[in-house]
């Protein structure tokens, strides 16, 4: 069904309150899910009443454990939250040292969509990376096998351009988990060939899948791709893998550089924004358009601003609305 924007961010806000979270921590909340939803993005409204924003009362306290030259170590936090302040203090270090190297560690919660993070960095004039290690969540197999070993492990970069920022956001994972859980209340299949169930045959069930297993993308390369933000959101971050440390909880790794740190910010912005146009320029194929990462959800995000109103599936925004407790 359509339901205006301001009413949909209303409820959003009343469900996050309803799970304790209040002022400016419900606030960022609202903010990471709202800018989701706007762009078509699975990483929104669906986690409120599904458990992707746990109980304010079940996040641990939020602290900056160390800090040294151009890195931190924060921990706890709803992982939103955290997220937020760290891609903050990522770029006060990049401000001052060139980069700045942030790692969260025990939030134990989805951290959202992370293209919102990478591209506030890149909207001050940094190049962003951030990515996403789950914890003890295991649900993703490895390449060869069947058998959950990863999380979805999602990561994302911008880069800022006149005009407007590159923004990448993907989870490596065939599908992101939040994707399965909205197929399943839409009543959706998924694609042939990237799912499991717990026996680990071939499925494309969503209720089978999330009892069971997902490949990662392209195969071994998004395997690669997978293990990489691992590493950085386990190990580096001090934070848990399946089966490794599990109570030190999800790890989130944020980086901001300088964009003008090797060529000086007018130069870099200059050779940024030629190499955006000359992308652009590239002849499409029949019915095809060339768009460069970001660019379709900020099309999706700027039409729902104009009209005031989105479409939302009805099992979605039911699932809200009972959690609210609305009528």
């Amino acid at each position: 069904m359509k339901i205006q924007i301001d009413e949909l961010q209303a409820k959003v806000l009343a469900g996050v309150n309803k799970l304790g979270y209040q002022g400016d921590d419900a606030q960022t909340i609202v903010d990471v899910l709202m800018y989701a939803q706007l762009r078509g993005n699975n990483q929104g409204i669906t986690k409120i009443a599904t458990g992707g924003v746990p109980k304010a009362s079940e996040a641990q306290e939020y602290k900056i454990v160390k800090q040294n030259k151009a890195g931190a170590l924060v921990s706890g936090g709803h992982s939103m939250v955290a997220t937020a302040r760290a891609t903050d203090l990522a770029v006060e270090l990049a401000n001052e040292h060139g980069v700045g190297i942030v790692g969260v560690n025990h939030t134990f919660t989805s951290s959202g969509a992370i293209g919102y993070f990478s591209r506030q960095i890149a909207s001050k004039g940094y190049v962003g990376f951030v990515c996403v290690g789950n914890g003890s969540f295991a649900f993703v197999a490895p390449d060869g096998s069947a058998e959950p070993k990863l999380g979805t492990n999602p990561f994302s970069y911008a880069f800022p351009y006149t005009g407007g920022e590159v923004v990448f956001d993907n989870a490596t994972a065939a599908m992101a988990f939040f994707g399965i859980v909205e197929a399943k209340l839409k009543g959706e299949v998924l694609p042939v060939g990237i799912g499991y169930d717990k026996n680990g045959n071939s499925s494309t069930d969503p209720a089978e899948v999330l009892d069971g297993s997902i490949s990662t993308f392209a195969g071994h390369k998004g395997f690669g791709l997978s293990l990489l933000v691992q590493l950085l959101g386990g190990p580096f971050s001090m934070a848990g893998t399946p089966g490794v440390n599990e109570d030190d909880g999800s790890g989130t790794f944020v980086l901001a550089i300088d964009a003008g740190l090797l060529a000086g910010k007018e130069e870099y912005m200059a050779r940024a924004t030629e190499l955006v146009k000359q992308i652009k320029s590239a002849t499409p194929l029949p019915g095809r358009q060339v768009i460069l990462p970001g660019e379709h959800g900020d099309k999706l995000r700027e039409q729902a601003l104009a009209s005031n109103e989105i479409e939302i599936a009805d099992a979605i925004l039911n699932e809200l609305v009972t959690l609210v407790g609305e009528h």
